[in-house]
C-alpha cells in the first residue's frame, strides 16, 4: 500500500515557509483518519519507506521528538504557525486530484473539514489521470497535489521523492540531499546503506514537503489456480501490467475444483 499525502510546493508562496506546512500537518487528526476513515486499516505512518521495508523503515516511535510531533493534532499550534507566518486570517490554496481516485477525493473531503478549523480552503480541481499525472510529472502542478506516494524499493521512493524533478510534487530540491543519495546508492555495505538512508528519511521528513497521511492496508484474495501471483500490486510505480503479464490459469486445477 502506499501513504496518501497532499504535497504542498515548497517553492511557492505560502509553502514556502516550513511554519504553514507544519500548521497543515497538526491541523489534521491522523490517528481519527486512521480509526475513523479507514476503519483501522492503515498506517499512520509509512512515509518515506514503507513498514514492508525490512531495515530501511523505522517506526514513529524511533523517531525524534520533532518528527514524532509532526504527528500530533494540535489545532492551537496551527494558528499559532500561520499567525506568526503572516496568515492569521488563513488563506485559500488550489488543490489537484485525481478523478479515478474515489477515496482519494472522500479524503480530500476530509481535509477540507480539518482546514475549515484554522481558516485554510481549498479550491479543488479535479482532474482525469493522465492529466493528473502529466501535470506532477512537468513539474506545473498547483501549490497543493493529493496523491498516494510511490512505494517501489527504497531507492526509487527516495530518488523520485526527493531527487528527482519528476514524481516530486513538492520540489523538494536540496543538492545536499541529492550528494548524499548518490552515496547511499554505491554503498554496497548493506548496514552502513540503511543508515544512511535512515539519516535522509530524517531530512525529508524535516523539510515538511507536504501533509503526512497514513497509508490504507489492502487485502487481496486469489484462486489456487491463479499461478504465479503472490499477491503483488505493482511492479515500480502503479504498473500491474508486468505482473499480470506473468500469470496464468491451471485449467486442470481449475476443472477439479468444479469451475
Amino acid at each position: 500500500s502506499s501513504p496518501y499525502q497532499l504535497a504542498l510546493r515548497m517553492d511557492t508562496k505560502p509553502f514556502d515557509d516550513i511554519r504553514v506546512r507544519k500548521a497543515l500537518n497538526y491541523a489534521v487528526d491522523k490517528e481519527a483518519v486512521v480509526k475513523e476513515f479507514f476503519g483501522g486499516n492503515a498506517e499512520i505512518f509509512s512515509y518515506p519507506f514503507h513498514p514492508d521495508w525490512t531495515g530501511y523503515y523505522q517506526p514513529l516511535t524511533s523517531m525524534p521528538d520533532d518528527i514524532k510531533e509532526l504527528f500530533n493534532y494540535d489545532i492551537a499550534k496551527a494558528k499559532q504557525l500561520l499567525a506568526e507566518a503572516g496568515y492569521p486570517d488563513g488563506f485559500t490554496f488550489k488543490v489537484q486530484a485525481c478523478s479515478c481516485n474515489t477515496v482519494g477525493m472522500e479524503l480530500l473531503s476530509l481535509l477540507a473539514g480539518y482546514y475549515e478549523r484554522i481558516k485554510v480552503k481549498l479550491d479543488v480541481q479535479v482532474m482525469e489521470y493522465a492529466a493528473h499525472l502529466s501535470m506532477m510529472n512537468n513539474n506545473t502542478n498547483a501549490p497543493g497535489y493529493l496523491h498516494t506516494v510511490g512505494m517501489a524499493n527504497p531507492f526509487t521512493t527516495t530518488r523520485v521523492n526527493f531527487v528527482s524533478n519528476k514524481y516530486n510534487p513538492s520540489q523538494f530540491n536540496d543538492p545536499t540531499f541529492a550528494a548524499k543519495f548518490d552515496a547511499a546508492s554505491a554503498e554496497r555495505d548493506e548496514a552502513k546503506r540503511q543508515a544512511m538512508f535512515h539519516e535522509m528519511a530524517r531530512v525529508g521528513l524535516r523539510a515538511v514537503p507536504g501533509v503526512f497521511l497514513p497509508a490504507p492496508r489492502f487485502f487481496i484474495a486469489w484462486w489456487p489456480w491463479v499461478k504465479n501471483y503472490n499477491g503483488e500490486m505493482r511492479a515500480g510505480a502503479t504498473k500491474p501490467g508486468p505482473i499480470y503479464a506473468r500469470l496464468w490459469i491451471d485449467q486442470e486445477m481449475k476443472k477439479k475444483m468444479g469451475y
